[in-house]
């Protein structure tokens, strides 16, 4: 086979190699939308299936209650600010996360309705409780989503407090 004959096969070779990795590239790139087509979404935040705090599992709206329950129930021993007391811990920056983290949103709710206030534990509601815990996410720098976060005990539960990634 002289050199035009060999340039000339290798050429179409080359073609058909590169034909081959085009269809082939196409049919991952298929199956990976047809994939992620009928994979299931994740849960919307308010179900509280989102796997961390990270997820916007909260709405602003809920924040918003959040802040008033915290400034008439909480404010008097954590501050305006969540900076903490004489006698009451800081709920923002790394005073709070170091406590929380790797816990779930499930546990905090719940320790700050049966807990606090702390010259009167348990009065606090579920609601308000879950609510207040939004506002300290939110402070916190957690990101709101597009739903409220619901006041079940099972599904905060799954919801993590995370470090950033």
């Amino acid at each position: 086979m002289n050199s035009t004959s060999a340039k000339f096969v290798a050429s179409r070779v080359q073609r058909r190699l590169q034909a081959v990795a085009a269809a082939t590239l196409a049919t991952g790139l298929t199956l990976s939308i047809v994939t992620a087509e009928e994979t299931p979404a994740a849960a919307p935040a308010a179900d509280g299936a989102a796997a961390n705090v990270w997820s916007g599992v909260f709405s602003p709206e809920q924040v918003v209650r959040g802040r008033r329950s915290y400034n008439s129930l909480c404010a008097r021993c954590h501050g305006e600010a969540l900076g903490g007391g004489e006698d009451s811990p800081t709920l923002v920056d790394k005073d709070f996360l170091k406590n929380w983290y790797g816990k779930t949103v499930g546990e905090l709710v719940e320790y700050t309705r049966t807990e606090m206030p702390s010259d009167g534990p348990g009065k606090v509601t579920r609601k308000q409780s879950t609510d207040i815990t939004t506002y300290v996410l939110a402070t916190n720098g957690f990101p709101t989503g597009a739903s409220e976060l619901a006041p079940d005990p099972e599904k905060m539960n799954q919801i993590q407090i995370t470090p950033k990634k």
